[in-house]
């Protein structure tokens, strides 16, 4: 009876001590919580930001992974699968944007 109690009391206890710790930044240094907490995209995608969402590196080999990386990604995110449709507009923007800077130049 006092086992379910006391595994509670513990859960509860590393929250909030976890809580402490990523708002204090003593594990990463305060900049690095703030910058860990904020998340999200950005207001207007840019190159650097759609490189990371597909996970590639900003080479030529890079970049001609593209496709791969992106069929990957999306079949994994897929609403139809049970994704998140905001995500695979990202995912589909940031493929677009790569493609569309590729053919500049």
């Amino acid at each position: 009876m006092a086992t379910p109690l006391i595994v509670g009391i513990g859960a509860i206890t590393a929250a909030v001590a976890a809580r402490q710790v990523m708002r204090n930044g003593a594990l990463f240094g305060k900049k690095a919580a703030q910058e860990l907490a904020k998340g999200g995209f950005k207001a207007k995608m840019d190159r650097s930001e759609a490189i990371e969402i597909l996970g590639l590196k900003d080479t030529v080999a890079g970049r001609l992974k593209l496709r791969e990386a992106h069929r990957s990604i999306m079949l994994a995110n897929h609403p139809d699968r049970g994704g998140s449709p905001y995500i695979a507009s990202k995912i589909n923007e940031a493929r677009d944007l790569i493609e569309k800077l590729d053919k500049k130049v």
